[in-house]
């Protein structure tokens, strides 16, 4: 739901806070006051185009923004949790959009930088208007059916259509990839031979390419290892004074101590440890010393072991893991193309079954759309003509596009094409509802689809503009009743120079124009239920108001509580 609109210096609004209700939210007020204009900063809320002409005079830019709540709205709280906008237990979205005079605008969702694209699909599922084109999702045939499966209850069995579909389409591709041309498909088998023949020839162990990095190393340096080696072994074992001859001579003067004072003999055990620890020192210094006998052999068939390996790198991958990895994709790919003929007879086989469960849902799904079409029909033409277009016609197209062989396609929603028709007179061809011109014959026939639709539409804010257009105060009130009722379901916005409508408001919101220090402003009210019975009796008599009127507007709103 829409809880408040802000909308700062954007055409003659200087400022303004808009704090809305639940259900139906009325807009009256003189031509020109600007009412269009809060419809319009929506739009631009919700990703319309708009040009810098928009932005108040003297106003370096234009700000507007809305605070939704969108509890209980799951597919959009997915979409705005997958984009990082909301986390799960938040149920507040907040658009801002900022025009300034350079024509640049910035979009955000709850201060996060988004683009128009993004809320072009928020308003897409949040936000329906009426009376302009923008954000008319009925026009759209794909909504239509959509509409259509809602209302039938086929929502399960959709699911299933599109479910079962993507895996047929995926067993297509597998089979298209294999049905390669017989020269493309023996180019890649002599390709991957290749390539295998060349990995497997090095031999490769994992891990390889990191253990030559460790020994190249120690073997280019052998000599000078050796020698540091043997030096501190030397230090240790042979020359005259030895560390060992040291430590020796020192343990044996801790003997003598000891035997003269006898409480010494914790350090001449410490002495006895580091002489063994010396020894063991000095024998791992003489066997590393054996090792450093390198072979210049050797160390070449390292290094020609590391260059080979790094030629295999620079066309395989950046590790001998990599080169595995590879080595092993090109194998499985290699075993399919041998084997492409059997598997794509196998392939044929499973895509046929999948083709037949798939056939026989849309079969089904087919069958109840065109049950329920009917019902539909009768429904929408009932209300449309209880709106005052009495020779209305309102027809569901539907028809199934057909693949080459002659059966229905298939697509993800199942064999039909929907389109609502409609005529709003009689002896009028029926065309589709995207067509119509007239502001008010949509915005009736819009209200006549959303009314019986009720709870199979899922978009919970509508906003009706010109929807009086053309029509007098006994249509006024129907409409009004319409309204009210779509309300019950739905947060309702509405444009209105009519009483009859305006009466059915749960708040009443008047709009008016003033002109300050030689600057017009718009100066928004929200009305109290005196200042309701005012407003509807100045809009039954003109600027004069009489107790004739106001006793009108009194009976006006009696009647719809």
């Amino acid at each position: 739901m829409l809880r408040e609109l802000r909308i700062n210096n954007y055409a003659i609004i200087e400022s303004l806070k808009l704090e809305m209700a639940d259900g139906l939210n009325v807009f009256t007020g003189e031509t020109g006051a600007g009412k269009s204009i809060i419809i319009e900063s929506v739009e631009i809320i919700l990703g319309s185009r708009c040009s810098s002409e928009v932005i108040r005079k003297g106003a370096e830019k234009s700000v507007v923004s809305a605070v939704f709540d969108i509890n209980g709205h799951s597919e959009l709280k997915q979409v705005l949790q997958e984009k990082g906008i909301i986390d799960a237990g938040n149920d507040t979205l907040i658009i801002r959009r900022e025009m300034d005079t350079s024509g640049k605008s910035k979009c955000y969702c709850n201060d996060e930088p988004v683009t128009l694209n993004l809320l072009r699909e928020i308003g897409d599922m949040l936000v329906d208007i009426h009376g302009q084109y923008d954000h008319q999702v009925l026009l759209k045939p794909i909504n239509q059916l959509n509409f259509l499966d809602r209302y039938s209850g086929l929502s399960s069995i959709r699911a299933e259509v599109s479910e079962l579909y993507g895996e047929y389409q995926g067993i297509l591709e597998e089979i298209n990839s294999l049905k390669l041309n017989k020269s493309e498909r023996e180019h890649k088998i002599d390709l991957y031979k290749f390539q295998l023949k060349e990995i497997d020839d090095v031999g490769l162990k994992r891990n390889e390419d990191e253990e030559i990095e460790g020994i190249l190393p120690q073997l280019k340096n052998a000599d000078k290892l050796k020698n540091l080696a043997s030096e501190a072994c030397q230090y240790i074992l042979r020359e005259d004074n030895s560390l060992l001859d040291r430590l020796n001579k020192v343990a044996r003067i801790y003997e003598d101590i000891g035997r003269i004072t006898g409480n010494i003999q914790s350090n001449h055990a410490e002495l006895e440890n580091m002489i063994s620890r010396l020894k063991d020192i000095a024998g791992d210094l003489e066997k590393f010393c054996s090792r450093m006998d390198v072979d210049p052999k050797e160390l070449d068939k390292f290094i020609d072991r590391k260059d080979l390996i790094i030629r295999l790198k620079k066309k395989y991958g950046q590790s001998v893991s990599d080169i595995l990895s590879y080595r092993d994709k090109i194998k499985s790919e290699l075993d399919k193309l041998h084997n492409s003929e059997e598997n794509i007879i196998d392939l044929e086989k499973k895509a046929k079954t999948v083709e037949e469960k798939l056939n026989d849902l849309c079969a089904k799904l087919s069958s109840e759309r065109g049950k329920s079409a009917g019902k539909l029909e009768g429904s929408v033409e009932k209300v449309i003509q209880e709106l005052g277009m009495e020779k209305a016609g309102f027809k569901i197209k539907i028809d199934k596009g057909m693949a080459q062989e002659g059966m229905p396609k298939i697509t993800a929603t199942g064999w039909d094409n929907v389109e609502f028709l409609f005529s709003a007179n009689a002896g009028e061809d029926l065309k589709p509802l995207r067509e119509i011109a007239s502001g008010g014959e949509m915005s009736r026939t819009m209200l006549a689809l959303k009314t019986v639709l009720g709870g199979a539409d899922n978009i919970p804010i509508m906003i009706f503009d010109e929807i009086d257009s053309g029509v007098g105060g006994p249509m006024g009130q129907v409409i009004g009743e319409k309204l009210a009722q779509l309300s019950k379901d739905h947060q309702v916005f509405c444009i209105t120079h009519l009483a009859q409508i305006a009466c059915f408001a749960d708040k009443h919101i008047k709009v008016e124009k003033e002109v300050r220090s030689g600057r017009t402003y718009t100066v928004i009210s929200s009305l109290t239920e005196s200042e309701k019975v005012e407003e509807v009796a100045r809009m039954l008599s003109g600027k004069e108001i009489t107790a004739v009127s106001r006793k009108h507007a009194k009976e006006l709103i009696l009647q719809t509580q």
